[in-house]
């Protein structure tokens, strides 16, 4: 058996072309269901896990499924914003926590997450250095923006410019990176975290304001005995620092300052129960729970699932039909060798054995390499789910 064995692996290495078509073959119809199995089952994982650690979302009316995906994994969605009113109105339930998010600004294309303060305590998140942000303008670094853009505590960063040629936008702001948090497997690796008002300065709802006497007069446009209009460069920081910070103020009703959605942390199923009833009944905006929708979500996907695992049992049927194939023409061209074999000794059972040998090993590189090709396509598609 040695012997064949050997003369086996001889023939397999001689024959490369025949070797290599039977082992892609196999390789594809292992790897395949393999890896559509570990990537769905990772981001089935991954979806329940963040859904169950946030119990309510609350926002504008509309998909419930972009609401969701918008506020649990930072993923701008044609979504309407809605006010700090519904925020307050939501905090003032003694027997809930609320969060308020603001999305829509992007650092170096990595998303800002404006949040409230809570939401570091509520998810446990805790800086692997310097602190959380706790002023106007500071900002937080996920473990993996961290990694990529090469920024660490101390550091600055830029918002992106939203629009190159409109003066009204404000300009970008540089914000200090006063800490970065410690990995997490979840998709506050990859967002830049703020506080809740910094968001307010991108959009230009919070105004710091410069001491006239103290800018380059050139840039002056206009001046009375109680105003001073300067160049639009000019009309707003694009820096937060201690000099500056007190001069930041809100112009309108807070109320009605802009958020993208509320996270609810409430204390016990009662209180859930009723506050997404009363949000839910007044019609304005809408209040969803993202473990029952990524329940629903997934009975879909293991509904169209069914049909993958057919073409996949369709695609081994015609894989098995195709290695017989190979093997039988195979075994007619040996017919010489097998018959000269036969005349010098070797039973039926070793000559069954030679031709067996090669196919098996054709058979096991494709397994090796199927499985092999599976685990590497869930190393590499594992974290798409926060970034695509």
């Amino acid at each position: 058996m040695t012997g064949a064995i050997r003369l086996g692996i001889l023939y397999a290495i001689r024959h490369k072309a025949q070797t290599l078509v039977v082992a892609i073959c196999i390789a594809a119809t292992v790897g395949l269901p393999v890896a559509a199995n570990l990537v769905l089952g990772h981001y089935e994982q991954q979806l329940t896990k963040r859904a169950d650690s946030i119990p309510l979302v609350a926002g504008s009316k509309g998909s419930r499924f972009d609401l969701a995906f918008t506020v649990l994994y930072f993923r701008e969605q044609p979504i309407e914003s809605i006010t700090m009113g519904l925020f307050n109105e939501i905090a003032a339930d003694p027997n809930v926590t609320a969060v308020p998010v603001h999305l829509g600004f992007t650092a170096m294309k990595k998303p800002i997450v404006a949040v409230g303060l809570d939401y570091f305590d509520l998810r446990g998140l805790r800086p692997a250095s310097g602190t959380l942000p706790l002023m106007l303008g500071d900002a937080v670094l996920g473990a993996q923006v961290a990694q990529k853009l090469g920024i660490e505590t101390g550091g600055t960063l830029f918002s992106d410019q939203r629009e190159l040629y409109d003066l009204s936008v404000p300009p970008p702001l540089k914000m200090r990176v006063v800490g970065v948090l410690a990995p997490t497997a979840s998709a506050d690796d990859h967002v830049v975290f703020t506080g809740i008002e910094t968001a307010w300065v991108l959009e230009g709802e919070y105004h710091g304001h410069i001491d006239s006497e103290s800018i380059d007069q050139s840039l002056v446009m206009a001046r009375t005995a109680d105003h001073v209009a300067v160049s639009p460069s000019m009309a707003e920081y694009n820096e937060i620092t201690d000099e500056n910070i007190a001069s930041f103020h809100a112009h309108g009703d807070p109320n009605l300052l802009p958020i993208t959605g509320v996270m609810i942390f409430p204390d016990d199923k009662k209180a859930s129960t009723i506050i997404m009833a009363r949000i839910n009944n007044e019609g304005k905006f809408q209040a969803i729970d993202p473990g029952a929708l990524v329940s629903e979500l997934f009975e879909v996907v293991f509904r169209v699932k069914v049909v993958f695992d057919w073409l996949i049992a369709l695609m081994a049927g015609v894989t098995v039909l195709l290695i017989s194939l190979v093997s039988l023409l195979a075994t007619r061209l040996r017919a010489d060798e097998l018959s000269t074999l036969a005349r010098i000794g070797a039973s039926r059972g070793y000559l069954a054995a030679l031709v067996s040998m090669q196919l098996a090993i054709s058979i096991s590189f494709g397994v090796v390499f199927g499985l092999a090709a599976a685990y590497v396509a869930m190393f590499v598609l594992k974290d798409q789910i926060y970034t695509m």
